[in-house]
């Protein structure tokens, strides 16, 4: 009996740990997750610094300065940014500062340029400041002791800007995946001839696609006959994390005999009825359809979710919203339907069409979709669906 969607895929994610967490350099762990919180051991930023170009002095001697009677100042130094102050500032005293560059000691607020002039060692200021003006002050974004990135948390370009202004070199993170990727049968390479009745490998390079998608790095082993399966993946098990293969289940999956365990699991859904998963050499290992369309919903259901587990990632699921189908589809009753459909906003909402029927051998309507349309047992005739989100939608 076919087993429901939801049970398939519960079964295949409890039998995938995470990958051990590692030490990765900052300049490689983008897109991957953070293990453990990350903390900060000093205020960022670590001193308080000028935001304009201008001078720096105290508030209190420029508490009268006005246009007709300039307050005066005596300028003492200059503090550049990257560098340490030249020098503290005293009472009726002012340091030329650039923005970004420390606070001397002593002052308390930055008088901007256009609003004071210097000639020799006098600056005449026009217009009072308050204190703190001008001034970012130490810690103001994140102080010591904060959480400065959160376990669990996938590391985009924020978060490595931070990390790397707090001193981080490295992360303690999940490592980005290494899949083989193989296709299992007598298929003919793409960019090579082929004659009447034979197959050009599609699914491998679109799981290749499908695997960089989730964020890991594909291997693409190749094309290998049935026979050969096995030795194909034993010789790749120390090259990769884990396996995605495409084919058919009554050929090479048999060859895979005494390197591991792989069961085939009967699913009531189309396209992508059966898929395998199981463990080869200690890799996880998939295996679906080597239909197009079969193979991504396969990957979609059952591989996508498991790839990102091992990764640590704990947003398993594409992103899902209600539609208005806008016509009708027909499906198999007791079977969910999975359709490449094109969402848009229309009229205040989201609508969505299927863009070719659900054939397990089609490609093109996959690649003219941005969502895939979810059809409960027997079909839907209008009304609201649920549509998974694939790429960027458009307004």
């Amino acid at each position: 009996m076919a087993m429901p969607v939801s049970e398939a895929a519960a079964q295949i994610l409890d039998a995938i740990p995470p990958l051990q967490p590692i030490d990765l350099p900052l300049a490689e762990a983008y897109g991957c997750v953070v293990a453990t919180d990350v903390p900060t051991e000093y205020d960022i930023p670590p001193f308080s610094a000028a935001e304009v170009d201008g001078f720096a002095a105290r508030a209190a001697d420029i508490v009268a300065a006005a246009p007709a009677s300039p307050a005066s100042l005596r300028l003492v130094g200059r503090s550049w940014r990257g560098r340490p102050p030249e020098v503290t500032v005293g009472w009726g005293e002012a340091v030329r500062i650039m923005a970004g560059a420390p606070m001397p000691a002593g002052a308390d607020c930055v008088v901007s340029s256009d609003r004071a002039t210097a000639e020799d060692e006098t600056v005449a200021v026009a217009v009072p400041a308050a204190a703190g003006s001008n001034v970012s002050a130490a810690g103001e974004d994140v102080k010591a002791g904060s959480t400065l990135v959160p376990a669990g948390r996938r590391l985009s370009a924020p978060e490595l800007g931070l990390l790397a202004t707090a001193g981080y070199g490295s992360v303690p993170a999940f490592p980005r995946l290494r899949i083989g990727v193989l296709a299992v049968g007598d298929l003919v390479e793409p960019g090579r001839p082929s004659g009447f009745g034979q197959v050009r490998d599609a699914v491998s390079y679109l799981l290749l696609g499908a695997v960089r998608d989730v964020g890991a790095m594909p291997y693409r082993i190749g094309i290998i006959r049935d026979a050969d399966a096995r030795e194909a993946v034993v010789s790749n098990t120390l090259r990769v994390d884990a396996f995605v293969a495409a084919g058919s289940p009554s050929g090479g999956l048999e060859s895979l005999g005494g390197v591991g365990e792989v069961r085939t699991i009967d699913v009531s859904v189309h396209p992508g009825s059966q898929v395998a998963f199981g463990n080869v050499e200690g890799r996880p290992f998939f295996w679906v359809s080597d239909k197009p369309l079969g193979a991504f919903v396969s990957f979609e259901l059952f591989v996508r979710p498991g790839l990102l587990r091992m990764m640590g990632r704990g947003d398993l699921k594409r992103p899902e919203v209600t539609a208005v189908l806008d016509e009708p589809v027909h499906g198999p009753s007791g079977v969910a339907l999975f359709v490449p459909a094109r969402m848009a906003h229309r009229d205040g909402a989201w609508h969505v069409r299927p863009t070719g029927p659900a054939e397990e051998g089609h490609l093109g309507s996959l690649a003219e979709a941005n969502a895939l349309l979810t059809v409960p047992p027997g079909g839907a005739s209008g009304g609201e669906v649920r549509v998974r989100v694939l790429r960027p939608l458009e307004r």
